[in-house]
């Protein structure tokens, strides 16, 4: 199993989003960009009918599994039983996996302010619960670092080897507390290689 490096980095969104519409609310995150980002020219091979390890440092600064767990666990806890499957369900069924939470408010586009804190309110939460969960946004977003990604690779489906490139649903957008402003990139954990023909399911981790 390699061990991969970035050795160029392009991240694409298939759908263009991020108007640069002002902003209708005081504090509150923003959706600016999301779809599939394909992360290339990672030096890595995994032969046909085999499973290996991406390892790669990548220079974009993100929010680490760990992070998103945390704010996935937070929101979880106080939503009602029903949303709450509700939301389960979309991380289950979407491509977006763990960030369906977030993938679910901006509903596919680009999203203000408003629009995100209208979604987590029809969810049944509530302004002090919203203000809870854009506080713990931006104190996570306020240490985003650079990363680096830990996946495994299973090829073992295909005919053929898959090679340098990796495919991650990504989310980016700008939040607004009390405490101030900060920028945020969320990456899955889940996504896919070889032009999407091997599953990949792996960790965003802290660049050592």
């Amino acid at each position: 199993m390699d061990t991969a490096t970035l050795t160029q980095l392009t991240v694409r969104f298939p759908m263009v989003l991020g108007d640069g519409q002002p902003q209708d609310a005081s504090t509150g995150f923003s959706v600016d960009a999301e779809g599939t980002g394909s992360f290339t020219g990672l030096a890595y091979s995994i032969p046909a009918h085999a499973s290996g390890t991406l390892k790669a440092e990548i220079q974009v600064e993100s929010l680490t599994t760990q992070n998103i767990a945390d704010l996935n666990t937070m929101v979880l806890n106080l939503l009602s039983a029903s949303e709450r499957d509700k939301v389960t369900s979309h991380q289950e069924t979407h491509v977006s996996a763990d960030l369906g939470f977030f993938e679910l408010l901006a509903g596919g586009v680009s999203a203000s302010y408003s629009n995100t804190t209208d979604s987590m309110k029809s969810l049944g939460l509530t302004d002090d619960q919203i203000t809870q969960i854009i506080d713990k946004m931006f104190d996570i977003a306020n240490k985003m670092s650079h990363v680096e990604l830990d996946f495994q690779i299973d090829n073992t489906a295909n005919d053929y080897s898959v090679d340098g490139d990796l495919e991650l649903w990504t989310i980016s957008g700008k939040i607004t507390s009390s405490k101030g402003d900060a920028q945020y990139r969320m990456l899955a954990s889940k996504g896919s290689a070889g032009n999407g023909s091997a599953p990949a399911q792996g960790k965003i981790i802290p660049l050592n």
